[in-house]
Order: C-alpha cells, then sequence, then structure tokens
C-alpha cells in the first residue's frame, strides 16, 4: 500500500520534531537573566617581597694555571700534574664545611695565531678552595705551587641562606596578604580568595675579583695569605600569585 504525504501532513510531521528544540531553546531563555546577574569574578595577578641584608660567612676562593704547547695531550699532561700537585697540599688539610676543596673547569683548546691558522694548543685548569676558615683557606691558596688566584667570592653558607629566609618569609606572607586586601578594596570588591601562589628566594651579594696586576704578583708560590674581606649578602623572598576578587 503506497502512502500519500500531503503538504498538511508534512508540516504536521516537521512541527511534531520541532518541539524538542523549541523546548530547549525555550528553557534556556528562560534562565538567562539568572546568568547576566550572577556575581563577575576577577582575577587578580601580583607580588610582593621580604628582604634582609646577612653577613657573608662562605668563601670562595679560585685558583687557575695556564699551559701552552704544540699537542694537546702534552698540554693536558702538565696540567694535570700540576692540579694533582696541587690537590696533594690541599687534600689533608680539608675539613667538611671549614675548608673544602675541588677541582673546578679543565679545557684545552686549540691556539690560533695572527693569520688565523692553527699553531698550538692552550689549556686551563682550576682548583677550588671554599668554606668558613677564612684563616686557613687564606693561607693555602696563598701557598699553592704553580696555581694563582684568579676570583675571589664571598657568600652565604646553605645554613645561614636558610636561616635568613626563614626569618623573613613571614613578612614576605604577610605583605601579600595587605597588598591583596587593600587592591581588593581598590578596585570595588569586598572580599578574595587566593587563586594559586609562587615562592621563591634569592641571594645577591658582590664577589670580589682579584686585580690582574695582583694576580701576577703571585705567580710564584707565597707563604702570606690572600686579602679576603667579606661584605654583605641580600636575601630576598619573593612571593607571587593571583586572587580572585569577589
Amino acid at each position: 500500500m503506497k502512502l500519500i504525504r500531503t503538504p498538511s501532513m508534512a508540516w504536521a510531521l516537521m512541527t511534531a520534531l520541532a518541539l524538542p528544540v523549541a523546548s530547549v531553546q525555550a528553557q534556556s531563555a528562560s534562565g538567562a537573566p539568572h546568568a547576566a546577574h550572577a556575581p563577575l569574578n576577577q582575577v587578580l595577578h601580583l607580588t610582593a617581597s621580604a628582604q634582609t641584608e646577612v653577613a657573608q660567612d662562605w668563601l670562595v676562593i679560585t685558583l687557575s694555571v695556564q699551559k701552552e704547547g704544540l699537542q694537546a695531550p702534552a698540554v693536558q699532561k702538565q696540567l694535570n700534574a700540576m692540579v694533582s700537585a696541587a690537590l696533594a697540599v690541599a687534600t689533608p688539610m680539608a675539613k667538611p664545611g671549614a675548608l673544602e676543596v675541588k677541582t673546578g673547569d679543565m679545557n684545552v683548546s686549540p691556539r690560533y695565531g695572527r693569520e688565523g691558522k692553527m699553531n698550538g694548543w692552550v689549556g686551563s685548569a682550576q682548583l677550588v678552595l671554599q668554606g668558613r676558615d677564612v684563616e686557613q683557606i687564606t693561607t693555602l691558596a696563598g701557598r699553592m705551587p704553580d696555581l694563582t688566584v684568579s676570583q675571589i667570592d664571598w657568600r652565604l653558607s646553605p645554613e645561614q641562606k636558610t636561616s635568613a629566609e626563614a626569618r623573613i618569609q613571614a613578612e614576605a606572607v604577610a605583605n601579600f596578604q595587605s597588598k591583596a586586601q587593600s587592591l581588593t578594596k581598590q578596585f570595588g570588591f569586598a572580599a578574595y580568595t587566593l587563586k594559586d601562589v609562587r615562592v621563591s628566594a634569592q641571594e645577591a651579594g658582590e664577589g670580589q675579583v682579584m686585580p690582574r696586576m695582583a694576580m701576577a704578583q703571585m705567580d710564584a708560590p707565597s707563604p702570606m695569605p690572600v686579602p679576603a674581606v667579606a661584605g654583605k649578602s641580600r636575601v630576598v623572598v619573593n612571593i607571587s600569585g593571583s586572587i580572585v576578587l569577589r
């Protein structure tokens, strides 16, 4: 039996199928006024910090030696011998925290003449003395065989830095909270909630570098201690994050 569709029947069928869609659209339209009056949350990013100055208590003296030659293995052999001799003197005096000894950078690279052609090899090696015993470190640095002082750095020991951070961390948090409350009111909101926060710390201090003239005068081993005067480091605790204004 063949079904005959009239225009009126087709219109009725389309109307029946469109009813659910119209129903959903009507519900969305009825809910729109509530969404328009919902409170809008604004996110505000801010930073705060606290800092303190602390006397430096960790001395780092870097000793270095440089050699040149026509063959790279020969240059490296010379460097190894000089560093080994220095370690033989320094290692027996090492004490954890007071005087620590370690090797630094060592490298051998091509040497070039004025015409840009390689005419040999140049190498350098380092030995690092560090710790809290300033007198022992400076005395040992002054009598190292074949090595000269290339740099003197003062910094905070890990314990001193951690202690300083702990002292000012609460102050940094208080500064962040005070700033958040103030900005919340200035932007016309009643309160805020913390969205995310990041805490970091850093140390800023000036290192002491030996001038070239002083280094040249120390090419020969000397029983005189290396002059070194400590300064202060600035420890800063930074807090950055975002808050939601309500």
